[in-house]
């Protein structure tokens, strides 16, 4: 716990140093790592008279990690997000072309199923299926018809969301 005051106070010098003004109450703490969930483990830290609290999860640039880091609640929350915003291409379908509810699909749809996708890639197999179905669905919206996935997938020309974030790490090594 000695180092981790040590840290922040490090962090919040160089903030001071470069004229910068660190949000203390922004600050948080998270002991990451399994087993590591006992509330016993590490208490508020004070600094510079402000309170550190300890918490399970924190959203850092947009993606929420949590301290076993299987973002689930993460993918709950894009996965809400999307649906949300494929029930009004659904109520929308009779109403635009199918060139555009693909569009409309790529663009307003499918960056929340990819964001930061590389971070997360590693999450349990029933969160992976849930953001796949969600593109499935997705898809359904735009095509109005009962083809199979692969079928949808070749029509929008996109992979499957596991390929894409595979052919990603590929690209990256």
């Amino acid at each position: 716990m000695l180092k981790l005051k040590e840290s922040a106070l490090q962090a919040t010098e160089w903030y001071d140093s470069n004229l910068l003004a660190g949000n203390l109450k922004k600050y948080k703490v998270m002991n990451i790592g399994y087993g590591q969930n006992d509330d016993n483990t590490i208490q508020v830290i004070r600094l510079n008279n402000h309170d550190i609290n300890t918490t399970s999860s924190l959203k850092l640039l947009g993606v929420i990690i949590d301290s076993n880091l299987n973002f689930s609640e993460h993918i709950n929350t894009i996965c809400k997000k999307a649906s949300q915003k494929i029930g009004v291409l659904m109520r929308l379908r009779n109403l635009i072309p199918e060139n555009a509810k693909l569009v409309l699909f790529k663009t307003a749809i499918l960056p929340y199923l990819t964001y930061c996708h590389l971070v997360w890639h590693f999450c349990k197999a029933s969160d992976s299926r849930k953001i796949e179905r969600l593109q499935e669905r997705g898809l359904r919206a735009v095509f109005r018809n009962n083809t199979s996935y692969p079928e949808l997938l070749k029509r929008a020309e996109l992979p499957s969301l596991q390929n894409r974030r595979l052919q990603d790490i590929c690209v990256l090594m």
